[in-house]
């Protein structure tokens, strides 16, 4: 999927500058991520199918922060092969003399494991964003108000969210179970593709001409792709009904707002693993004669990669700046909830009869009665 680039030795400033960003980078995107399992945690209306999902993008953001990290720490300890030699990412009875440790024959079982964890943190993410879109499309535009206990409307004047037993569990364990499938292939064909997170640092090369597989292809259109096209037109559909329930009554309340989020969190990641499969994509345009995109010598691999990885900051800046709740850190619910609340209580309360005018009309009557008997 990547192809290598870059010399294969850079300067010392430049190597760690590279090594700098990424310790600087992903020590942001693993603190503010687990942020948001404590966000969570601590506030129990944000317990429902939504922020379940929430929480496992920010573990899998946490999990390619780790895979960008070891790809980076293999890149550096091969050019020490002593070391290398001390651990288990060789085969047994393998030394280092004279192989070249950045081909994939010399380190199968690693380049698997690697290959297969950067697919499926890749498509898991795509899967959990097409599943949260078409979860959003099944419900109501807006929170139902449901009954509640005499407590919790005195302690917070609203009830937090219920759904069907079934639908948190189903929209978790979903989207990693398609992308395992998906993935199958890596370890058992074997099916390896070429990685790199610093410049010269590529690991996993493979021969060229079984770079751009067919299977490397079937996992972008089914694991990017396809789940992208899903979320941005079911994204259309929800702004259609989002317009049709603004006219027709309550507009602003914490399903607009997760609906806003879906987007933010789209709009950025569909460019960057465009990148990430930029090569592939070069490759079949080559293929069908047709003109390539000419930006590989701007979005390098590495350049990709770690963009993708920083891309991890943008959900908990997007749920910290959208959503009240997880600013809040104790069970609070939103704002915009409480107050259509009011509203929706306000406009089905029964109006009481007014008795100072029940009773003018009675006296009134009485006396035009008095007076046609004494006529």
């Amino acid at each position: 999927m990547e192809m290598p680039s870059g010399p294969d030795v850079l300067p010392w400033y430049v190597e760690w500058a590279w090594i700098g960003g990424y310790s600087s980078l992903s020590t942001l995107v693993l603190i503010f991520n687990l942020l948001i399992i404590f966000s969570v945690a601590k506030n129990k209306f944000l317990h429902y199918s939504f922020h379940y999902v929430v929480v496992a993008l920010a573990f899998r953001n946490q999990l390619r922060v780790w895979l960008a990290l070891c790809l980076l720490f293999l890149a550096k300890l091969i050019e020490t092969p002593q070391l290398l030699e001390h651990t288990y990412l060789l085969p047994v009875n393998t030394t280092t003399e004279d192989i070249d440790l950045t081909q994939a024959a010399n380190m199968p079982m690693t380049c698997k494991i690697l290959s297969m964890s950067d697919h499926l943190l890749m498509t898991t993410l795509m899967f959990y964003l097409a599943a949260l879109s078409v979860y959003m499309f099944c419900r109501h535009p807006n929170p139902p108000f449901s009954a509640a206990s005499e407590t919790t409307l005195k302690l917070h004047g609203i009830a937090p969210v219920k759904e069907r037993f079934w639908v948190s569990p189903l929209l978790i364990i979903f989207p990693p179970l398609l992308s395992t499938l998906l993935c199958l292939p890596v370890p058992l064909m074997p099916e390896i593709h070429p990685m790199i997170a610093l410049p010269g640092g590529s690991l996993c090369n493979i021969h060229d001409g079984i770079k751009f597989s067919t299977y490397q292809f079937s996992i972008a259109i089914i694991g990017f792709y396809l789940p992208a096209a899903i979320v941005i037109f079911l994204m259309i559909g929800l702004s259609i009904r989002r317009c049709i329930s603004c006219s027709g009554g309550p507009c602003v309340s914490s399903f607009c707002k997760e609906e806003i989020v879906l987007a933010f969190l789209t709009l950025p990641y569909i460019p960057a693993y465009l990148a990430m499969y930029l090569p592939l994509l070069d490759n079949y345009l080559q293929k069908l004669n047709a003109p390539q995109t000419n930006l590989q010598q701007y979005l390098t691999p590495e350049i990709a990669r770690a963009a993708e990885m920083g891309i991890g900051l943008m959900l908990p800046i997007v749920v910290f700046t959208m959503l009240q709740g997880y600013r809040k850190f104790s069970s609070k619910p939103d704002g915009s909830d409480i107050r259509m609340s009011r509203k929706d209580m306000n406009n089905h309360q029964p109006t009481a009869p007014d008795n100072r005018l029940s009773q003018a009309s009675f006296d009134l009557d009485l006396s035009h009665r008095n007076s046609y008997y004494q006529q």
